[in-house]
């Protein structure tokens, strides 16, 4: 079936075929990573569901489910690894997840002074900033350093741990910092310009998973945008901005 057709579906099962669309709120907690995507993902849910506005919650994946775990208001959570989604489903709110789309890693170093590869993380002085341990973006850098051999002595190089992946771009690409490990979908237009790319050969994936929460006032909603992902011109979407299938 179609978006469309999806769209149409719900919309008879929500609100009765024939009804009109009362104004609607679809709050979507997701990974900081997944911003743009899902901002043009909503425009187009929105065109399809007249009346209901797609009011996101962009953060750091560890802050979202700690925020589902304390009662907070979400339809949808989006999270950019499993052990976050697990905290979600042992908080009772959320029954299942699926996956829905893949990334990939790489090294940023600041254009004007740009590193080669992971091996310059050990290097006397150099400035790494990573997301914190507990978010799925540092989480999955420090398995990749493991992975490549060089943990010990980049950590021991480690200045800043951020709260989300956007953060490690940020000091990054201002030159506050010498190297940061990110998504591949980090490097926007914004920001492409001001930062040298490394890809990092290595067997670590970053996974993402959605789940529609159980307590959700908007589930049927909740169950379209979810679909929306899964189908073809959500995936196409999320493969303009540089995601992999999941």
């Amino acid at each position: 079936m179609s978006l469309r057709g999806v769209a149409a579906l719900v919309g008879c099962l929500a609100l009765g075929c024939g009804g009109s669309a009362a104004s609607r709120e679809l709050k979507v907690s997701a990974a900081m990573s997944l911003k743009e995507v899902f901002t043009e993902v909503a425009a187009g849910f929105e065109a399809e569901h007249p009346g209901v506005d797609v009011v996101f919650n962009f953060a750091g994946t560890q802050i979202l489910a700690g925020q589902i775990e304390d009662g907070a208001p979400v339809d949808v959570f989006a999270s950019a690894d499993e052990p976050q989604m697990q905290r979600a489903i042992a908080s009772g709110r959320v029954d299942a997840a699926e996956r829905f789309a893949s990334n990939r890693l790489v090294l940023i170093s600041p254009a004007t002074a740009p590193i080669v590869g992971p091996a310059d993380l050990a290097r006397a002085g150099l400035r790494l900033v990573l997301a914190g341990p507990g978010v799925p973006a540092g989480s999955y850098a420090r398995q990749a350093l493991q992975e490549l051999g060089v943990a010990e002595a980049a950590l021991a190089n480690l200045v800043s741990n951020e709260e989300n992946v956007r953060g490690v771009v940020g000091k990054v690409s201002a030159g506050e910092a010498d190297a940061g490990v990110v998504y591949t979908t980090d490097i926007t237009p914004a920001v492409a310009d001001k930062l040298h790319v490394v890809a990092m050969a290595v067997s670590v994936t970053p996974r993402y998973e959605v789940a529609v929460l159980k307590d959700s006032p908007q589930a049927a909603l909740g169950q379209a945008f979810v679909a929306g992902l899964k189908m073809s011109a959500g995936q196409a979407i999320l493969a303009k901005h540089g995601f992999l299938q999941p």
